[in-house]
């Protein structure tokens, strides 16, 4: 793990006004390119089945993708997000990288998170009759993970939700609880994180020991990924509400596609 420390997201330097310092850390390394997908690429949406990447930031990932090895790491089930980005020539890490899939075929889901997969089916019933009467409350079911979603619900409510969550989650030592923007991911009790998913894909794309990455994300989830990666930079997209161990910001989507359009320029000078 980095020994990096948190800072408030107000402390960032922009990646923007300071690209130049930001390649400087590139050294002679070609960077692989990490990419959450929610409020990094589409952006936050009241209903989560709604979200949608724009056709012109597809078009700049798929760019990108073809200048550097490229990835997206998202909280969204594998096929969901797959299905959204609509480019199958690249590397997916769904399910906060329990399951991962690539070009010519390749697949891995965590083995021991199959495991679990029978405790999801049990809960996700019992939750849904104790929320009931929650209005605004929505389910993502994903192959190994269980989001509630709370972005609709009043704010006096929010307490009882989460409440309700832990309550039914405690019964289970086998899964855990996350904490995500207005969503609560219930996931396998495994030690296993965006930041592990990322150092797996990393011996995928590059034959190179170590290779350098950069990770753009925007939730709480992400912080996995700026803290354990190795030889990482983390971008943070806009704030989460909490500390962050990332090394530089940018403050909306559209600063992330004048982010994407420098490193393309740079690859290509």
């Amino acid at each position: 793990m980095n020994d990096k420390k948190e800072r408030d997201p107000s402390q960032l330097p922009s990646a923007l006004n300071n690209f130049s310092e930001l390649t400087s850390r590139f050294g002679d390394s070609l960077p692989l390119i990490f990419l959450d997908f929610d409020g990094t690429l589409a952006p936050i949406v009241e209903h989560h089945a709604d979200a949608a990447i724009t056709s012109e930031m597809r078009e700049l990932v798929k760019k990108l993708s073809q200048k550097f090895p490229l990835a997206v790491v998202s909280g969204r089930g594998l096929a969901d997000v797959s299905r959204k980005m609509n480019l199958p020539e690249l590397y997916y890490a769904g399910s906060h990288g329990f399951e991962i899939s690539g070009p010519n075929n390749f697949s891995k889901d965590h083995q021991d998170a199959e495991k679990v997969l029978p405790i999801f089916e049990e809960i996700e019933p019992m939750l849904k009759d104790r929320l009931e009467g929650i209005s605004g409350v929505e389910f993502e079911r994903k192959k190994f993970t269980l989001a509630v979603h709370y972005r609709k619900v009043r704010g006096q409510e929010e307490n009882e939700v989460h409440k309700i969550v832990l309550d039914t989650v405690k019964r289970y030592p086998e899964i855990t609880k996350a904490e995500g923007k207005k969503v609560i991911e219930i996931r396998p009790s495994i030690d296993w994180h965006k930041g592990k998913a990322v150092e797996f894909l990393k011996t995928e794309l590059s034959r190179e020991n170590n290779a350098f990455s950069i990770y753009v994300g925007d939730d709480v989830t992400d912080e996995d990924a700026f803290k354990y990666v190795k030889n990482n930079l983390g971008i943070l997209v806009g704030e989460h509400g909490i500390k962050t161990y990332a090394d530089y910001k940018v403050e909306d989507i559209d600063e992330v596609k004048l982010l994407f359009e420098k490193l393309l320029k740079w690859r290509n000078e």
